[in-house]
This record gives structure tokens, sequence and C-alpha cells, in this order.
């Protein structure tokens, strides 16, 4: 019986997320939900340590936590602000043509906040499974858990509000960890001289484009997933 209980919570949670009743449909929403489980108990020991929380395990289990304060990442103190092109700098290559010499930090972000991730290169660090998410913001790809090109994209459009949510949980995560900081914010590039002007109309066409292909991978359901034993660090 618990059995069958269990195998009904995975159909319901797969057609949820608007993944189809498969084996892969089936293991990729196992397999997600073992990730949020690893980062959700990294969060619970934040919350212990540094928030005096002593029940936060079953709290954050239940999804019954309050959202933990996010400082303001546009003015705390020595953040800086980078374009999506500057932030797509720090994703750990070599300073210098030295390939063994001195890297770039590993930035990633999250709702448009940049973290370093720097001490979790063993995770995040270039040929890593979950370099994808550096040098950007994916911040779809940590609502869905999908790592397909076309889904590490910073739009949330067409996910529901629990899958949304789960965007703030990882940036919570970032925020609040031992080896993760908060470095500052995405900006948006000022307009070059010379360089072909963009309406308002060609960059909502262009977001919607992309937000399409996001959604198709999405229902494909072939995309390389997280594996929840590494994500978090």
């Amino acid at each position: 019986m618990a059995l069958l209980l269990i195998l009904a919570a995975v159909a319901a949670s797969t057609l949820a997320q608007g993944r189809p009743l498969t084996p892969r449909g089936l293991s990729a929403t196992v397999n997600f939900g073992f990730m949020r489980l690893a980062r959700d108990l990294s969060r619970a020991k934040a919350r212990r340590r540094r928030f005096s929380q002593p029940n936060a395990v079953m709290t954050v289990l239940l999804g019954r936590e309050a959202p933990l304060p996010l400082a303001d990442a546009s003015s705390c103190k020595d953040c800086i602000a980078l374009t999506a092109e500057e932030l797509a700098e720090y994703d750990g290559r070599p300073i210098d043509d030295d390939a063994d010499g001195e890297r770039r930090p590993l930035f990633l972000a999250v709702l448009g906040r940049i973290y370093d991730v720097s001490a979790g290169k063993a995770f995040y660090g270039p040929g890593r499974t979950y370099h994808k998410l550096v040098g950007r913001d994916a911040s779809r790809a940590f609502c869905t858990g999908c790592l397909d090109d076309a889904c590490l994209i910073p739009s949330l459009d067409g996910l529901s509000d629990a899958q949304r949510a789960e965007a703030y949980k990882w940036a919570e995560l970032y925020e609040h960890h031992d080896k993760y900081k908060l470095v500052g914010s995405l900006r948006v590039a000022a307009p070059v001289e010379g360089e072909a002007d963009y309406t308002a109309e060609d960059l909502e066409q262009w977001e919607r484009e992309e937000v399409d292909a996001a959604l198709e991978a999405e229902g494909r359901k072939a995309w390389r997933k997280f594996r929840p034993e590494k994500i978090a660090g």
C-alpha cells in the first residue's frame, strides 16, 4: 500500500510539472525531487546555524518555512553590477593564456542576483556537471531542473507559482551557504553608439522566442537532469 501511495504521488507530481507518464518523465521527477531534498537540507542547516531555528529541518521539508531575508543586491558592501555579457566572463576561464594559471571566479545568477560559487568548483568548475549554470542567469533551470541549453534563461514565463518559488529557494541557499557569497546583481547594458537599436517590441519578441524554446525543451523531457548528490555543493 505504501509503495502504491508513493508511486501515485510521483505520478501526480510528474503530471503537475508537465512531464509525461513515461519512464523518462517519472525518472526526471524523482531526480528533481532528490535534488530539491539536498538543497532543502542545506537550507535547513543554514537556518539552524544562522537564524536559530532548531526545528528547521521539519518546517523546511514540510514546506511550512517562512522565507529568509535576502540582502539588497544592488547596494550591499562591495557588491558589483554586471551585464549579462560581463557575467559570462566569470566562468572559471584562465585569466591569461596559461591554462594552469590563475582563473576567473565562478559566478552564477538567480533572479538577477549574482553569487560567487568558486568554492564549489568541484561542481561548478569548467568541465563539471553544473558548469552550464555558471556565467549566466539560469533562473528557469533552477525552477524546472532542466539543463537543456534552451532552459538556461532568466525568464520564468509559463511556469506555475510552485515552480517559480523554487528559484527563491535556490537564491536563499546560495545567500546563506557557508561556501558561497552574494556579490552583486545584473544590470541592463547601456546602448552603444553605432550599434543597432532594439525596440521594446524587439526585445519582447526575442524573449517570447526564448520562452517558447524552453517550453518545448521542458515538454520533451529528454534533457539532462540535476544530480541531487552534487548540485548543492
